[in-house]
């Protein structure tokens, strides 16, 4: 009995102390959401400068500092399709100084070979921002004014036109595939390191086309230096009313990437919450929504469950796209 009561009261003693030290961090972790932020946040953004989600993460970021009183500073870590900047993130201490501006891109590597860094193990979803349609945007050269012209040409002339994209694997090189295989033609497809080099590329008449986001070639667009001849939006687009969707041109593909913010796995709740709030508020006024939607985004947030089912979906769908049009990994 004595033997029974010691081993009792030392059991009690070690319990004691765990839930001390558990209490412990609970009202540390408590603090620490509390006193959030008290030091600037850095938002990686794993593209060069320049380019849509850039200039959609300083527009947000700008929008935030003043909410939140502390800088938000927008860090480019470019290179390996978005792999160095997202692996950046993965590996970054989770307490909410460093979160992730991604695309779908995010729910597409993953199947193109082994990664450092695991889509949904290694992230905490916080919010969506945004979605867009792909605009289908080709050089004067090429004899086509439509997107039923520029089929029926690329079918009488396989493999003579080309695209370009920011890189192998990405969402518009998914995109261009995904519009190739719908519309049954052949397209030589020409991967750039980013946004930037690809738009040089297609207004100086070395590669055909692109498939891009709105942000890109709008400009180039409307100083007549590319035709705009589709987009693969569920609707058409309120900065270019007057051009089709792949679906009116008959072409039966709907494909609106995305852009979201993502924190490193481990990122307490409540950190997680009050940065939600913070993107949501950000994206909800006026000056920043009319501004992303100019450039042609279509603003939207949503709560971390529901961007944490969205990656789910798309790395199951984008999974079976990768395989079929058997897209490689960037070299």
């Amino acid at each position: 009995m004595r033997y029974i009561a010691a081993v009792f009261t030392a059991f009690s003693r070690v319990a004691s102390r765990i839930l001390l030290f558990v209490s412990l961090c609970v009202a540390t972790a408590g603090a620490a959401a509390q006193s959030f932020p008290n030091r600037p946040i850095r938002w990686i953004v794993p593209f060069p400068p320049g380019g849509g989600a850039d200039v959609t993460a300083r527009t947000i970021t700008q929008k935030m500092s003043e909410s939140l009183g502390r800088p938000v500073i927008v860090e480019n870590r470019a290179g390996a399709g978005g792999n160095v900047g997202t692996e950046a993130a993965a590996r970054a201490a989770p307490d909410g100084y460093t979160v992730l501006q991604t695309t779908n891109g995010h729910a597409i590597q993953p199947h193109l070979g082994k990664r450092s860094w695991d889509p949904v193990k290694d992230f905490a979803p916080i919010s969506l921002i945004a979605t867009y349609p792909m605009v289908i945007a080709v050089h004067p050269s090429v004899p086509a004014s439509s997107l039923r012209e520029l089929i029926a040409y690329a079918r009488a002339n396989p493999g003579k036109l080309t695209y370009g994209s920011s890189g192998n694997g990405g969402p518009l090189h998914l995109g261009a595939e995904l519009f190739k295989g719908a519309a049954g033609i052949d397209i030589l497809h020409i991967p750039y390191k980013g946004n930037a080099p690809m738009t040089l590329a297609v207004v100086s008449g070395e590669v055909s086309m692109v498939f891009d986001s709105m942000a890109g070639p709008l400009a180039n667009i409307r100083a007549g230096k590319l035709k705009a001849l589709g987009i693969t939006g569920s609707k058409r687009a309120a900065v270019l009313p007057g051009v089709p969707t792949a679906t009116e041109s008959g072409v039966p593909v709907v494909y609106e990437p995305w852009n979201g913010v993502l924190a490193p796995a481990g990122t307490p709740p409540e950190i997680i919450a009050r940065l939600n709030r913070e993107i949501v508020n950000a994206i909800g006024a006026p000056d920043v929504h009319e501004k992303l939607s100019a450039l042609g985004y279509q603003p939207i947030t949503n709560t971390p469950e529901q961007f944490a089912t969205l990656i789910a979906a798309d790395l199951d769908r984008f999974g079976k796209i990768v395989r079929e049009a058997g897209i490689r990994a960037e070299e």
